[in-house]
C-alpha cells in the first residue's frame, strides 16, 4: 500500500512541473517521512534475517526478492494510476 501511495505521490509531484522548494519539502515530508515510515524495510531485513538464521536461506532470499519485486510493481501501478487520474481529470472536464 505504501509503495503504491509513493508512486501516486511521485506522479503528482512530477506532473506539477519543475521542482520548487515547496514541492521538495512536500516530497521529503510525505515521501521520505510518512510513506518511508509506512514502508520501512527494517521489518523486511529482520524477517529475512530470522529466516536465514533458521537455516532457511532460500526462503529468506525468496522473501527478499518477492517483497522488492512486489514493491516495485506497486510503485509502478501507483505512477500509472496517478497519470491516468490526472489525464482523466483534464479530459473529463471538457
Amino acid at each position: 500500500m505504501g509503495a503504491f501511495a509513493l508512486g501516486l505521490l511521485v506522479e503528482a509531484l512530477a506532473s506539477a512541473g519543475p521542482p520548487t522548494p515547496r514541492r521538495v519539502r512536500t516530497r521529503l515530508l510525505l515521501g521520505t517521512g510518512f510513506l518511508g515510515a509506512l514502508t520501512t524495510y527494517s521489518a523486511l531485513v529482520v524477517g529475512s534475517g530470522v529466516l536465514a538464521l533458521d537455516r532457511s536461506l532460500p526462503l529468506a532470499v525468496g522473501y527478499l526478492a518477492a517483497t522488492v519485486a512486489l514493491g516495485l510493481l506497486a510503485t509502478g501501478a501507483g505512477v500509472v494510476a496517478g497519470s491516468r487520474h490526472r489525464t482523466g481529470a483534464r479530459g473529463g472536464a471538457g
